[in-house]
């Protein structure tokens, strides 16, 4: 088990030195490459969790840091509580529903502002 936190301390260090020198898109194909040796099936699930969780700093730290955690905003409506980033605008607010003109259908029209794609 030392051998193991051992190994994974000296593969931390050389991925911490990796990152910092990477280009984004190297940082993305080192990320691929290590969690397919943290998924390899010859690490305990901690130690397969800690690896997992390192790749992912690792990525993070390469791309700039740490995305900001969302913040609870309720919609304009107060239907529903959404996470968002911080200072994004207020969620759209509930749709409104109209009945089709043969009356066998309800059918919810967007909020305005809403980007509606279509293919």
């Amino acid at each position: 088990m030392a051998a193991g936190l051992l190994g994974a301390c000296a593969l931390m260090a050389s991925g911490i030195a990796m990152a910092q020198s990477a280009a984004p898109g190297a940082a993305q194909q080192r990320y691929e490459r290590q969690i397919a040796q943290c998924n390899s099936g010859q690490r305990p699930a901690p130690e397969r969790e800690a690896c997992v969780r390192n790749a992912g700093r690792l990525l993070d730290g390469a791309n700039g840091g740490t995305p900001p955690q969302p913040v609870p905003q309720e919609s304009a409506d107060g239907r529903a509580i959404v996470m968002t980033p911080p200072g994004a605008p207020p969620p759209p607010s509930a749709s409104d529903y109209v009945t089709s003109p043969d009356g066998r259908a309800v059918i919810a029209v967007p909020p305005p502002g809403d980007r509606i794609v279509r293919p």
